[in-house]
């Protein structure tokens, strides 16, 4: 079988030609100041700028802090100005390779989301037979708040999806965070097809983040035909360009 061909992209942006500082949210600004994420590592505005305007990204490298830099763009681009009283549905859909990363996803989005009190954030849980209150709370059935970000695994996304507890019709971005863990560990591969076709619409941004540089050839074979024309970033720190 032949390899994917190269994904169409962008110029990988040179980060001498990147704004000194982003025009991030007041509120998220807030709640990210306990933390010099901006000057913290060189790769932040690599990394978090095409995101923040709206590209397909595809992202290689074991970025440092990499969750936190996804969370903040999640946070910049979804609307976080509904109020709390207001009937919502989920906008940004975080998928992990294991549960205890979801969990870990969660606690930085709470960090990071501090100061936006109306931002509602939930984690799939290991499954949900017995947990009424679980599958209440994705749907916002009782609150009327169905919640703004969600992570889970790929297998329990798409429980959610087909059995009808989380409804994808509102979701502006699909972030996949260690996608090569979460195809070495050998989820079916229709199941990622699925989620892709179901979640990802003309308005969809898609974020594909790989710790392994050398996967990218079997990891576009996956997401090539979802994100059209996207940035490529590597992180910087790495030297690995051989592989390519």
């Amino acid at each position: 079988m032949s390899l994917p061909k190269a994904p169409t992209e962008r110029n990988n942006l040179d980060p001498e030609e990147l704004p000194l500082e982003l025009a991030l949210k007041p509120d998220l600004l807030q709640g990210m100041s306990r933390w010099d994420l901006a000057n913290a590592h060189p790769c932040y505005h690599q990394l978090v700028h095409p995101i923040v305007q709206g590209h397909h990204v595809l992202a290689q490298g074991p970025f440092p802090l990499k969750r936190m830099y996804l969370m903040l763009s999640i946070l910049q681009r979804i609307n976080t100005t509904v109020p709390p009283d207001t009937p919502s549905q989920c906008q940004a859909l975080i998928i992990s390779p294991t549960y205890e990363l979801t969990w870990t996803v969660k606690s930085i989005a709470r960090m990071m989301a501090s100061e936006m009190p109306s931002v509602k954030i939930y984690s799939c849980p290991r499954g949900f037979r017995d947990a009424d209150d679980e599958i209440a709370e994705l749907q916002g059935s009782r609150t009327g708040r169905a919640p703004d970000i969600v992570a889970g695994t790929l297998g329990r996304i798409w429980e959610c999806i087909t059995r009808g507890w989380l409804k994808t019709d509102a979701i502006t971005m699909l972030v996949f965070e260690g996608m090569d863990e979460i195809l070495d560990i050998g989820y079916d591969e229709s199941i990622l097809r699925g989620v892709l076709q179901t979640v990802v619409h003309p308005n969809t941004q898609v974020v594909v983040q790989s710790d392994a540089l050398y996967m990218w050839r079997r990891i576009w074979g996956h997401v090539g035909d979802f994100m059209p024309s996207p940035v490529r970033v590597w992180d910087i720190e790495w030297k690995l360009r051989r592989f390519y």
